[in-house]
């Protein structure tokens, strides 16, 4: 990777896409652009509406000829609502052939309907037991056809695909890349969109459990956050973020939860340039852009 670098990052979460280019020099980053707008690319459950790529592709082109954007490669995360992720326990010492036909067949059961090769899956092991006879592992699912439109839309403006990710994933990478000390206690992100809360528990560091939970109205979310300090006493803190997360519903959180709500700043450790230009009806809440940021921070 050359010292110096521009990454287009680009969340299409919640109904939303929100966008960030991020300049990468050495340690440095720096923020050089911000905005955010409808998503018309992504499926959207129980919505017949076929996928615009023309008018995505336009608002893009908006969004990179008004900040002058000089980035040439584009890492997106996903809604988890049209994901599949998936918790599994996997035998210690199987081949990654043997893990991925477990994942396949895991697949087949829930969607009997659909072969399992319509699905790219990426596994990961959240916890490694020495002692037992299981590793905890979660594998993150997504429809060929939903990537291959991603593919084809910033393929299609001469740009170069660098990560997908699962939004709720690009979120943990800013928290862990902005919070440090976040590897020294038992913490909860959960991230907020209108009608779902993707919600993950993580111990010293390490991913320890996720869950989703739907949701009909603000007061279910500020109810899940305040039942989950209760259940799990022990939790040190949460942290949210999320593109329907505002600082009314933030602060309506905070007073009906027992233990301490902080918003997740993706950009706690990064430079705004002088530059920076933001759109008349953007207030910019950084906590709305953390899945935006945290999949432009990857870097592999």
């Amino acid at each position: 990777m050359p010292a110096r670098d521009f990454i287009l990052g680009l969340s299409l979460s919640g109904g939303g896409v929100q966008a960030v280019e991020l300049e990468r020099d050495g340690a440095k980053t720096t923020l050089l652009a911000i905005d955010e707008w409808e998503d018309v690319l992504s499926p959207r459950p129980g919505d017949a509406g076929a996928p615009d790529i023309v008018e995505f592709q336009r608002q893009l082109a908006r969004f990179m000829s008004t900040n002058q954007v000089r980035a040439e490669k584009v890492s997106v995360a996903l809604d988890t609502a049209i994901l599949f992720i998936n918790s599994l326990p996997i035998e210690q010492g199987l081949t990654r052939t043997e893990i991925n036909d477990h994942v396949r067949w895991e697949l087949s059961q829930y969607y009997p309907d659909t072969d399992p090769a319509e699905f790219i899956t990426d596994v990961h092991i959240l916890a490694e037991k020495s002692n037992g006879p299981h590793n905890e592992a979660q594998s993150v699912s997504v429809r060929r056809h939903d990537a291959a439109l991603i593919h084809q839309a910033v393929k299609g403006m001469g740009l170069d695909l660098y990560i997908v990710d699962a939004d709720h994933y690009a979120a943990d990478t800013a928290l862990r890349l902005n919070y440090p000390d976040t590897y020294r206690k038992y913490i909860a992100l959960i991230g907020v969109k209108e009608n779902r809360l993707d919600i993950s528990l993580m111990r010293s560091g390490s991913f320890e459990t996720y869950r989703y939970v739907t949701v009909g109205s603000n007061q279910e979310i500020i109810q899940t956050f305040a039942a989950l300090a209760r259940k799990a006493p022990e939790i040190h803190s949460i942290t949210a973020y999320g593109p329907y997360l505002d600082r009314e519903l933030l602060t309506l959180i905070r007073r009906g939860t027992p233990i301490l709500v902080e918003a997740l700043n993706p950009l706690r450790h990064i430079d705004v340039a002088e530059s920076l230009r933001l759109a008349d009806h953007l207030t910019v809440p950084s906590y709305r852009f953390a899945a935006a940021v945290g999949v432009a921070l990857r870097k592999d």
